[in-house]
């Protein structure tokens, strides 16, 4: 079917964009992929084929900062999160039922690699048009170096296959990894690591060999 984009998430994400022009949409997303096809998910099309979820990537922005603002605009009465609308970051939710504070969030993603935002299930509210005041925002640390991050080897996510072997392996894409399940995001694929990954594989129905596979990946939208 056809869908587009919430009218309000849509200036959202172009104010982001315009505040954090070198910033990195890796982990970005709006439909849902076939694993949100298969559940409930505001990322998929309403009836109206309106998708009213946005999620963030939290590098190269000031995530913490962003996430508070738009939990503190739900607080506010902004009628755009009004009815169905909330925020989920860092193991973290916060939502209308919840009087918008902040609450510890058990879902399968602990979204560490981005925030989720959903906006009102309400036309009204979810194509309303009008600033987020994102200009606000504090400035994002300077963005990574094109070869490194950390020192770690730069791997575009879901390139290549990660496994616990000796010695580890190293990269970016391993941290990746390590956001999505739940793990010290260090990037390096120890022990732990693979205990997180087998942990996801199990809550997500894979078969839970610890090994970051296509089936693996394309659980964390890779």
């Amino acid at each position: 079917m056809s869908w587009r984009v919430a009218t309000c998430l849509r200036e959202l994400r172009d104010e982001i964009d315009a505040r954090w022009p070198t910033r990195d949409k890796a982990s970005d997303g709006t439909i849902g992929d076939a694993v949100h096809q298969q559940e409930k998910s505001d990322h998929n099309p309403n009836e109206a084929g309106v998708v009213r979820a946005l999620d963030i990537d939290v590098d190269g922005i000031a995530a913490d900062a962003l996430a508070e603002h738009l939990r503190q605009c739900g607080q506010g009465g902004d009628r755009r999160l009004r009815e169905g609308g909330y925020v989920i970051f860092n193991h973290r939710i916060a939502s209308e039922v919840g009087g918008w504070g902040w609450r510890a969030y058990s879902g399968t993603d602990p979204h560490t690699s981005h925030i989720h935002l959903s906006v009102s299930r309400e036309a009204a509210g979810y194509d309303a048009s009008g600033g987020w005041d994102v200009d606000g925002m504090p400035k994002a640390v300077a963005p990574r170096p094109a070869s490194t991050d950390g020192g770690l080897p730069r791997h575009p996510r879901g390139s290549r296959t990660l496994r616990l072997t000796d010695p580890f392996t190293r990269g970016t894409d391993v941290k990746d990894v390590q956001r999505w399940v739940g793990a010290t995001a260090d990037g390096i694929f120890g022990s732990d690591t693979e205990a997180a990954v087998k942990r996801w594989q199990t809550r997500m129905g894979l078969e839970a060999d610890g090994i970051v596979g296509p089936l693996t990946w394309a659980s964390m939208r890779a």
